[in-house]
Parts: structure tokens; C-alpha cells; sequence
């Protein structure tokens, strides 16, 4: 009888791992590689105007609907920080499901999905 002893860590242990979101994160390289960035990752929604930048690669961040959006985006800094990168641009053209208007929300929301791409740049220090 000492598995009915833990039933209730064990059972947490179950809750808890049902209610985290299960997120995923790529980077696709389409510049040349860089060493790893140690400091925070800007996030922007535009790229720098002077255009001056090196563009190191793609990142995207998936996660189902109760993954939080700042999960995804700190994943994706975390990648993109590995690569070299110190910022990342925000594509707007990638949405997920949730953000297309024909989409019924509230309807099979088990199998919906969050998504965001970025593209992961090295911006020169002081900018």
C-alpha cells in the first residue's frame, strides 16, 4: 500500500503536467552563424530604420491555446539569443487560428494552435 501513500503527489504531478502548455521552438539559419548573444533580446515590432542589422535566421514558437503568448515569445528569445541574435522582429503576417475571423472560437479548442515567427537579427551595440 505505499503507491495509495503518494496518491496525492502523484496526482498533482498529473494536474500539473496536463495544464502546462506543451511549446515548441524552431530557428531556421539564413545568415551566417554567430557566437552566442549573453544579454537580453529586444523584441520589436519593426526593423531598425537605418536598416543597419545582420539578419541570423528564422525563429517560430508553437504552443496549444493554453500556452500564454509571453511563454512562446520567451522561448523564442531564448533561441534567438543562442544564435547570436539580440533582437527579434515580429512578423505580422504569421498569425495563429484564434486571429482569422472565420474561425469559430470555443469550438474543438483541445486542437487549436498558437503560433508566432520572428526573425532573429544582430543589431550593432548602442543602437
Amino acid at each position: 500500500m505505499p503507491l495509495l501513500k503518494h496518491l496525492p503527489l502523484i496526482a498533482l504531478l498529473i494536474a500539473a503536467s496536463l495544464m502546462a502548455g506543451c511549446a515548441t521552438v524552431r530557428f531556421t539559419a539564413t545568415g551566417d552563424p554567430q557566437s552566442p548573444y549573453q544579454g537580453p533580446v529586444k523584441i520589436l515590432k519593426a526593423y531598425p530604420d537605418d536598416n543597419d542589422y545582420l539578419e541570423i535566421g528564422w525563429v517560430s514558437a508553437d504552443g496549444d491555446f493554453n500556452t500564454p503568448w509571453s511563454e512562446l515569445l520567451g522561448l523564442m528569445q531564448k533561441e534567438a539569443a543562442s544564435r547570436g541574435a539580440n533582437a527579434i522582429v515580429l512578423e505580422e503576417k504569421f498569425t495563429t487560428q484564434l486571429d482569422t475571423p472565420q474561425y469559430s472560437v470555443g469550438v474543438n479548442q483541445q486542437n487549436d494552435v498558437r503560433s508566432i515567427t520572428a526573425v532573429a537579427i544582430r543589431v550593432p551595440a548602442g543602437k
